[in-house]
């Protein structure tokens, strides 16, 4: 991906990792500058939250909205760059499906164990210990990148949710910018967004490069 332009290194190359994050369920981990950090929804109809948090500086998190803004896009597409609260990149997508959508507008949102909406404390509180885990207390919690969650907007600005756009095996991979710890999410479904009676598992996986993802993606690649 010529775009990204790392400088190359002559450090050991970080470890990679393989994930799996049930549903219902929260996982952290660290990435670095170069890898490739690919989220895969295991049985289909899944969305899966992505948060990041700079190592460096745990001040700057992985931002929906700075991404819209610095992209001109309420979706993220191929190739868009993924940026942090003061507009550095922190991951680019490199790998999606064209039938994929992923959305930069909900904010955290789950449904409770009885169906009905209302989780997002939860939720969030989830999110927040999963960071503790990996040793990065959150400054603050941004809203999550939506993964494989399909939102439209209407002609008059309403916001149209259209479900999960994934099928079994459907693939996010994005170039990692800079070191990170991200947390992944298989939340409940909130019936206002997306429709399913139990939540699916996430995978992830965490590779040096490009080439070692070759088994989980599709043949439009």
């Amino acid at each position: 991906m010529p775009l990204l332009m790392i400088a190359p290194s002559d450090a050991a190359l970080p470890p990679e990792q393989d994930v799996l994050v049930p549903g219902g369920a929260v996982t952290a981990l660290i990435v670095r500058q170069g890898q490739m950090l690919a989220i895969r929804d295991v049985d289909g109809g899944q969305p899966a939250g992505l948060y990041g948090i700079s190592l460096a500086d745990p001040a700057l998190v992985l931002s929906p909205h700075h991404t819209r803004v610095f992209s001109n896009s309420f979706k993220l597409r191929l190739g868009m760059r993924l940026v942090t609260n003061r507009r550095g990149t922190a991951m680019v997508l490199g790998i999606s499906a064209p039938h994929l959508k992923h959305d930069l507008l909900m904010p955290i949102t789950e449904s409770t164990l009885y169906g009905e909406t209302g989780g997002a404390d939860q939720h969030r509180a989830k999110i927040a210990a999963a960071f503790r885990q990996v040793g990065i207390e959150p400054l603050k919690l941004a809203d999550p990148i939506n993964l494989f969650l399909d939102v439209e907007v209407g002609a008059d600005g309403g916001l149209a949710p259209c479900g999960a756009s994934s099928k079994a095996g459907d693939i996010a991979a994005f170039r990692v910018v800079t070191d990170l710890a991200v947390v992944v999410s298989a939340p409940a479904a909130d019936p206002r967004l997306w429709s399913r009676r139990q939540p699916g598992a996430i995978a992830v996986r965490v590779r040096n490069e490009v080439a070692d993802l070759d088994d989980w993606t599709h043949p439009w690649r």
